[in-house]
């Protein structure tokens, strides 16, 4: 063999190790992935309307701005790097903003997860896909909650009527009984945005025979969070 031939051999098999030993990169976009952006820079801004029915029949209404912040990051000892993301909350925008808590999320194989008050549940699952179906709670100690993923790739105009082009639902809960009590709960998630709208209601109907099937509401809350801004690096 000649000199050449076997300079281009060994070019050739390094040029085979270096494609055989290096590491690819999960594509985000093909995943979904991009559904649930974390860099340290991005916030998302809401407005919050909260309503709690409480047992005496007081209705307690509440209408405030709450941010989303990514301030910093880790890593653990998996070499999977988590964010801390700073919650703060404010009456109306010509307020300060006050901080109220600090969760963490990461995006852990082929899982979106996010730390609330301690305790790990599983936003998004990874590919996505219409009609898949996971355990929410599959990371804690709590009961199993199926999560579903629907209306992927769908359209969403927010309050100000701006059109977020790509998004993805999850259903957390759709239980409507209509007779003893309500349970809806889902959030939709912007490509490169993530969390643009989350609805969380929680509704006990009464069950005595004079008012059964009213709809009468003894206890319960209303919760809905819309986007209204967002960015960072």
């Amino acid at each position: 063999m000649n000199k050449n031939c076997s300079l281009l051999l060994v070019s050739l098999l390094l040029a085979f190790w270096a494609c055989d030993t290096d590491e690819v990169e999960p594509d985000e976009e093909r995943l979904g992935a991009a559904f649930f952006p974390l860099k340290v820079g991005l916030y998302n801004i809401y407005d919050v309307e909260n309503i709690d029915y409480k047992i005496t029949g007081e209705v307690l209404t509440s209408n405030f701005q709450r941010k989303a912040e990514v301030v910093d990051s880790f890593s653990n000892q998996a070499g999977t790097i988590s964010y801390i993301v700073h919650y703060s909350t404010r009456e109306t925008e010509n307020d300060s903003w006050e901080f109220s808590t600090a969760w963490t999320a990461r995006k852990d194989g082929n899982q979106a997860i996010l730390i609330e008050e301690n305790i790990p549940y599983i936003k998004i699952s990874f590919p996505v896909e219409n009609g898949k179906i996971w355990n929410g709670n599959a990371l804690n100690a709590l009961d199993s909650n199926l999560y579903e993923m629907d209306s992927l790739y769908s359209r969403y105009i927010t309050p100000a009527q701006d059109t977020i082009k790509s998004t993805l639902t999850v259903i957390q809960g759709d239980n409507q009984d209509f007779t003893v009590e309500l349970d809806r709960r889902f959030e939709i998630y912007g490509l490169n945005i993530g969390l643009v709208y989350k609805e969380d209601i929680s509704l006990q109907y009464c069950t005595d025979t004079d008012c059964l099937g009213q709809q009468q509401i003894e206890s319960g809350h209303e919760y809905r969070q819309y986007l209204i801004d967002y960015g960072g690096e």
